[in-house]
């Protein structure tokens, strides 16, 4: 099958035909933070918006009143969000997830009729070189101050739909791998989530100590249990535990390079790469695009986006590369520090710290100084090594998805073009697959 056997047509005829339903809907609600609710109806923003089916980053919410209220901005399972401004080019699509979602006001909405196209064909389709481009040659026809893609131009779309069983072989394809790829980012979240409830209750709330002194059953193997002190001292920290800094644990050496001594091909890691909230960082460029001095970097070191430090930025490197100067390369003094080293610089408490000492108004920016003296408990080392020991395989399981995840998007994205031009069937993938794995 090729692309001589589809037909090619404007994305308005693709479009929903429902009572009392707006299939090409208009842009999201002019909202401001003053309706923003604790829990309720999702609002879709930009940064909701990932590289897989699935949303990423963190949610605001408006009641179901509000949401009530206007109906042509709510959106639902199936339904395909395009930004009118900021991240033009950009698609997602609503799970199906039994949760009506609305729109911020960068986004509109287009619903498919099922029984002509397949929701996640055209998802994939806009996911693709060719369905980019042809959003992107509208986005240039602005017609209202600060519109970047007219809302006009979602008929305008041509798109080529295939027969049923070709989109739902591409569907299905393509859907397995964003799949694992969404696995492995929900099993890196916990993980994470389980080396950070360990090092807060050992080095924050200080619970083995605490038990141990009002003389509580240990909830720890005893080998574990015997390594923590049995009081805590008249600051409230375990006895024999003593006051530090970040500098006692770690340290940020000076590794500036030129991108003249650095290959092309070697990993690139910005600020826009690393994620908000977690220590996974799953995506990098080629040091080619680079033509200023950067820092380099060795795997397993910490890295720490210093610019607007209250984005959270903060993962372990993935692979030995180069750095933005507006990240913070840290390395543990010793081995045994470096989960705890990590844990103490991905923390809440930490990175209000940084937010609340950086300098700039406009572009707040901390630094390795201010960052060193950052106030610590510092455990024994007998303690922190057992933390090490527990840490450590999590945090290998998280190095290991991260690389089969880029296998993964690599795999996906040689895949695209292809099934979007009709150029490969069913065993081609597979054979495609396995090559590129």
């Amino acid at each position: 099958m090729g692309i001589g056997d589809w037909s090619v047509v404007r994305l308005e005829e693709l479009a929903s035909v429902e009572l009392g339903s707006i299939a090409i809907g208009p842009f999201g609600s002019r909202m401001k933070s003053g309706v923003y609710t604790t829990f309720g109806v999702p609002v879709i923003r930009g940064t909701n918006i990932s590289s897989t089916r699935a949303w990423k980053g963190d949610w605001v919410y408006v009641s179901d009143e509000f949401a009530d209220g206007l109906p042509n901005c709510n959106a639902r399972e199936g339904d395909l969000v395009f930004p009118h401004r900021g991240s033009i080019g950009e698609v997602g699509i609503i799970p199906d997830d039994r949760q009506r979602y609305m729109l911020s006001t960068s986004f509109m909405k287009f619903r498919p009729d099922q029984k002509k196209v397949l929701p996640l064909f055209l998802f994939y389709y806009f996911r693709s070189a060719s369905g980019r481009a042809e959003i992107m040659q509208y986005s240039s026809q602005v017609g209202t101050p600060g519109i970047g893609q007219p809302l006009t131009s979602l008929r305008q779309f041509k798109v080529p739909v295939p027969p049923k069983d070709y989109q739902e072989f591409v569907v299905d394809t393509l859907s397995a791998l964003d799949d694992k790829i969404d696995l492995n980012r929900r099993m890196n979240e916990t993980l994470e989530a389980m080396a950070r409830a360990i090092f807060k209750d050992w080095f924050v709330d200080f619970r083995p100590t605490r038990a141990k002194a009002e003389g509580r059953t240990p909830y720890l193997s005893e080998d574990l249990w015997n390594l923590f002190p049995d009081a805590l001292d008249d600051n409230d920290k375990p006895v024999e535990w003593r006051q530090g800094t970040l500098a006692d644990v770690a340290n940020s050496p000076k590794r500036g390079v030129s991108p003249a001594d650095v290959s092309n091909n070697t990993p690139y890691i910005g600020l826009e790469h690393l994620p908000r909230r977690s220590v996974a960082l799953s995506e990098w460029d080629g040091a080619g695009k680079v033509s200023s001095n950067k820092i380099q970097f060795n795997k397993g070191e910490i890295l720490f986006g210093k610019l607007r430090p209250y984005f959270h930025k903060v993962g372990i490197a993935p692979t030995n590369g180069i750095c933005s100067t507006d990240i913070v390369v840290v390395v543990p003094q010793a081995q045994n520090w470096g989960a705890f080293a990590l844990a103490c610089l991905s923390s809440d408490d930490f990175v209000d710290y940084t937010d609340r000492t950086s300098t700039g108004t406009r572009m707040p920016r901390t630094n390795w100084k201010t960052m060193a003296q950052y106030k610590i408990c510092l455990p024994s080392d007998r303690v922190v090594s057992a933390f090490q020991k527990l840490a450590q395989p999590l945090l290998h399981r998280i190095d290991a998805n991260i690389h089969e995840t880029s296998t993964l998007t690599r795999t996906r994205d040689f895949l695209l073009p292809k099934l979007m031009s009709g150029e490969i069937r069913l065993p081609d993938a597979e054979k495609a697959m396995e090559a590129v794995a």
